[in-house]
């Protein structure tokens, strides 16, 4: 399911074009999404309003997605724009705090200014809405960050259940070597 998703991403949004070659160094162009698949819903909604944007400007879309992925139970959306070079994005505390950056902020052009500073804000506001958005199956009725996993994780209940029974399982079976509390 994943592959059809990215594929589906590709297709709709070439600004998220991938190639897989193992020489890349970009870790979204040679990995993909590094997250489960329910957050794909989230990360199309958030790729056409970063193209609506553009598109509003009526200019093509220049952005350039460096890493997708999960990190302290949200999305990271990180990215910088053609012709500039990547920098740091965001500085992650253990306690879920976040220093973000804005690619691109240093551009002398007022309306480039302004889009990209939209730009920011669409992929904040996206990441900020994974928080309660089931990584696993996509559901956001019961969704919330987990912080009693070994690793936080955001999930609704009944994937949270099943996690659960998952560990609980391993436990008993002789692979399992402890941790899980």
């Amino acid at each position: 399911m994943k592959e059809q998703v990215e594929q589906q991403l590709q297709a709709d949004f070439p600004f998220m074009k991938q190639d897989k070659n193992q020489g890349e160094q970009n870790a979204y162009r040679r990995w993909g999404c590094e997250c489960s698949s329910g957050w794909y819903a989230l990360i199309h909604d958030m790729c056409q309003a970063i193209a609506d944007r553009y598109a509003a400007e009526g200019i093509p879309v220049d952005l350039v997605p460096l890493q997708v992925k999960e990190k302290f139970a949200a999305l990271r959306f990180y990215y910088s724009f053609e012709n500039e070079a990547p920098h740091i994005m965001a500085f992650d505390g253990l306690d879920g705090s976040s220093i973000r950056f804005e690619p691109g902020s240093c551009t002398q052009d007022e309306d480039q200014k302004k889009l990209r500073h939209d730009i920011a804000q669409i992929v904040r506001t996206y990441e900020e809405k994974s928080k309660s958005v089931c990584e696993n199956c996509g559901d956001s009725t019961t969704a919330r960050v987990r912080k009693d996993l070994r690793w936080k994780k955001t999930y609704c209940d009944s994937c949270y259940q099943r996690y659960l029974e998952y560990l609980n399982e391993q436990k008993k079976s002789s692979h399992y070597k402890g941790d899980f509390q």
